[in-house]
């Protein structure tokens, strides 16, 4: 017997809204068509971020953190 069941994750961001120049970072879990969304309460400015990659940009200590918070090494 064949089951489909689906899991994904992606991060993702939106504007800061106490500080234009950041991003703030959330990630989306979906289980089998549904979505739950959480902040990560985490932050970054948006020259630092690669949409792409959905992962920190450069070799900066903060945005090796970051990475590898997110799980994606370093």
């Amino acid at each position: 017997m064949k089951t489909k069941h689906t899991f994904t994750v992606i991060f993702f961001t939106g504007k800061s809204r106490s500080n234009p120049k950041h991003l703030s970072l959330y990630v989306r879990i979906t289980v089998n068509g549904k979505r739950a969304e959480i902040s990560l309460k985490r932050t970054i400015t948006d020259k630092d971020w690669d949409n792409n990659k959905s992962r920190g940009r450069g070799s900066s200590q903060n945005v090796r953190t970051l990475n590898a918070y997110l799980g994606r090494g370093v």
